[in-house]
């Protein structure tokens, strides 16, 4: 039996497949997660709490080669961190929290006349918003430009 996958070529050229054969689905979920590589992860939440004190990637990597034995350089605990944090973010486009879901106070059932008074009122605004003066008025003794006159720098307290 010949299965056909279809396949998507991404940004940078990579094959990527878009369906997947019912036995490799379920080949991928017999296998097991692989652990992290990094030998930073067991200092995950440790290296978190330093950098939320303010401390530099390169006084972490400096505490870590002293207290844990750990040798790596600032710029490999800054590659944890950024790796670690883009996985997070990664994770929380994928899955709705709910700092994610919108709120609704008091839910009120609108009924036609509200929302056509409220296009109005909408309407309104935006009219409203276009009729303002956006064009910013420039500041009293600012950058003034004389083609006919070389470039100065204004001294503060002479002019």
């Amino acid at each position: 039996m010949i299965v056909k996958k279809a396949s998507v070529y991404d940004l940078g050229g990579h094959l990527r497949l878009t369906s997947m054969d019912t036995n490799l689905k379920k080949l991928l979920d017999e296998l097991p997660s692989k652990p992290p590589r990094s030998r930073l992860e067991p200092y995950r939440e440790f290296i978190e709490e330093l950098r939320a004190r303010g401390w530099t990637y390169r006084a972490i990597a400096q505490i870590l080669a002293e207290k844990c034995a750990v040798q790596v350089t600032g710029s490999g605990v800054h590659d944890f961190v950024r790796t670690r944090s883009r996985a997070k973010a990664r994770q929380a486009e994928n899955s709705p929290t709910k700092a994610n879901r919108l709120k609704v106070a008091n839910p009120v059932a609108a009924g036609p006349l509200v929302a056509a008074s409220s296009s109005d009122d909408v309407q309104r605004r935006i009219a409203a918003l276009k009729a303002r003066n956006t064009v910013p008025e420039p500041l009293s003794g600012g950058f003034e430009y004389n083609p006919d006159e070389p470039l100065r720098l204004k001294q503060s307290g002479r002019d």
